[in-house]
């Protein structure tokens, strides 16, 4: 059955199989799905919304315990605080006295930092102690007796209470600021029996974020009949806690209630109707031109496929049929994006690609031709060239064992330690070694520098044991020493020293050259800093000469990338420190670091 329904599809044409496609996937599925997803649509909009309203709830009734818990932490802090025990046990003799002990305990930060930091808006100490001076945190408990936050903390049986009311002023004797309050108050029994603290948590901040967590949702939040908080107030600390009505108990009912340290706050949430189906019947004349236009444009586009399609297919095939014949010709065609124009675009780069190799497959015997010659040339030209250093070295050979036939001793072994370095210089089989043969190297340059300049110069090499045989890139370290000698040593009239250590870490290897030599004015100092920081191979290329630095910073760039530090530092008449970092590959022991020198 389904390979005669393919063979039946195979001879209907293009455009009747697209308007079937229309049938069979636009137009049924649109009416039958779209029904559907409405009234899935609707369960899941419920769904949501009930979640959104728990999730409201549950952040209120964590935010307000949260904030609470903040202020009683203040309280037990401060209750376990000696230097505000004593402060207020002392008695005073004079207010004098009593403010330079006031000035002491803020310069402790004993209330200020600690309120600060957990965000409590204000802190009151009320105090049996009558010899101190009522001021910005501190109050006499008889100014403040028949205010009703005090009346109800010294009723209650609990050692801490959260009361929400408004002061008006009158109530705490101007010490406390006027406006909608919600305090949270302890005992502080440990400095002494009657001491109350009063901490206000921030009534504005609060509302703020209470409005935020609600994100559109009506709400009320109410101690009783009494509106804390609510949506329809906005600014409204400076005004008294309004009733609660009839009808916004209807309109907000309570979604839970939370008690809060011996207070019971409800939270009330705005139901919100949910008339979905009675909206799409409002909007029923949209709704059935959506659908028009749901089935017209797919219409339209399936019509705008099937020529996009036919029409460079049947160009396409034309072509590739000329292509049997040997006819090698390039489909003229717009640009396009989609697989018809990238087939289009690859056939005509075969076509192009073949022409061209018929062309090329010719010049190519040519020039292997000619590589081959220059090969020949290349490996002639290197032979020449270790020619002149074998003579070189025979000359010097003879020098240095004339040297020791006439007893020369120091010269001969100067000669040796430069044909050694000249060796090593040219014969470069290898672009690493290790740093004990770096360091080999490194030492007989100095000696020959010291030969040069006597008692001016010393030399000093520190090398930690357990790097003698990581390997770094040859002449890392000399170049560096090279700069030392002539730049630090020579121009300095009294001479110098040249130091050279070398040590590791995990992670890294380091390398220091520190001269005791003439030093660099900050214009030169600078120079060699861009010099280190940009060198690259352009800059070898055209300075010619004196590139030794900056021929060692581009192999160590090339080797490492981004994973060596090199820091330069120097000062005129004293020196120069060279400091140099760079990665090393796996982990070995240290050992303590042992003179080489």
């Amino acid at each position: 059955m389904l390979k005669h329904a393919v063979k039946t599809m195979n001879n209907i044409r293009l455009k009747h199989k697209l308007l079937i496609l229309v049938l069979l996937c636009v137009l049924i599925p649109l009416i039958v799905t779209n029904s559907g997803i409405l009234w899935s649509m609707r369960q899941g909009l419920k769904k949501e919304q009930e979640q959104k309203r728990q999730n409201v709830v549950d952040r209120l009734e964590s935010e307000l315990r949260e904030r609470i818990n903040q202020q009683l932490t203040i309280a037990d802090y401060l209750n376990r605080n000696e230097k505000l025990k004593r402060f207020l046990n002392r008695s005073y003799q004079s207010p004098s006295e009593y403010y330079e002990s006031y000035v002491h305990l803020m310069q402790d930060d004993v209330i200020h930092y600690y309120y600060l930091a957990l965000s409590a808006y204000s802190i009151t100490i009320c105090t049996e102690n009558s010899t101190i001076v009522n001021g910005t945190y501190f109050v006499k408990a008889e100014d403040v007796k028949a205010s009703s936050w005090y009346r109800s903390f010294t009723a209650s049986p609990s050692p801490a209470v959260l009361y929400p009311y408004f002061e008006d002023g009158s109530e705490s004797s101007g010490y406390i600021e006027k406006g909608r309050k919600l305090a949270a108050l302890q005992a502080l029994d440990y400095c002494g029996e009657g001491n109350i603290i009063f901490l206000e948590l921030g009534y504005q901040s609060l509302a703020e974020c209470i409005e935020n967590f609600c994100d559109g949702v009506g709400y009320c939040l109410c101690d009783g009949d009494r509106i804390l908080f609510s949506s329809e107030e906005k600014n409204s600390q400076s005004q008294d806690f309004r009733q609660l009505t009839d009808a916004q108990k209807e309109e907000f009912p309570i979604a839970k209630e939370v008690d809060l340290y011996g207070t019971t706050i409800s939270i009330r949430l705005q139901e919100e109707d949910f008339i979905m189906f009675d909206a799409l019947w409002a909007q029923k004349g949209l709704i059935f031109l959506l659908y028009t236009l749901n089935l017209i444009v797919p219409t339209f586009y399936i019509y705008i496929l099937y020529r996009s399609l036919h029409d460079r297919i049947a160009t396409t095939q034309n072509y590739l049929n000329r292509l049997k014949e040997g006819a090698y010709e390039v489909i003229p065609s717009q640009e396009a994006r989609d697989e018809i124009g990238g087939m289009v675009q690859s056939y005509n780069l075969m076509v192009t690609r073949i022409k061209e190799l018929i062309e090329v497959v010719f010049k190519n015997k040519e020039q292997a031709q000619s590589l081959e010659i220059a090969k020949k040339q290349a490996e002639l030209h290197a032979l020449q060239s270790q020619l002149n250093p074998h003579f070189i070295f025979n000359a010097l050979e003879s020098i240095r064992m004339h040297s020791i036939l006439k007893k020369e001793t120091e010269t001969a072994q100067i000669l040796e330690s430069f044909a050694i370095l000249m060796r090593s210089n040219i014969q470069w089989n290898e672009d690493f070694v290790t740093v004990e043969e770096e360091c080999s190297n490194v030492r007989r340059y100095l000696e020959i520098q010291k030969y040069r300049f006597g008692e001016r110069m010393e030399f000093f090499l520190y090398i930690q044991e357990s790097c003698l045989q990581q390997r770094i890139p040859r002449f890392m370290v000399i170049n560096f020493v090279e700069n030392a000698c002539i730049h630090g040593i020579e121009n300095s009239l009294g001479g110098g020293s040249v130091t050279v250590m070398l040590s590791e870490d995990d992670s890294s290897l380091y390398v220091e050259i520190m001269d005791k030599g003439s030093g660099m004015e900050t214009e030169a100092l600078e120079s060699l800093r861009e010099l280190v920081e940009q060198a690259d191979v352009s800059y070898i290329q055209k300075a010619g000469k004196s590139i030794g630095i900056a021929n060692t910073v581009v192999r160590m760039k090339q080797y490492y990338g981004e994973g060596i530090v090199i820091d330069i530092n120097s000062t005129v008449g004293e020196g120069t420190e060279i400091s140099i970092q760079v990665p090393k590959e796996g982990r070995q022991g240290y050992d303590s670091g042992t003179p080489c020198g």
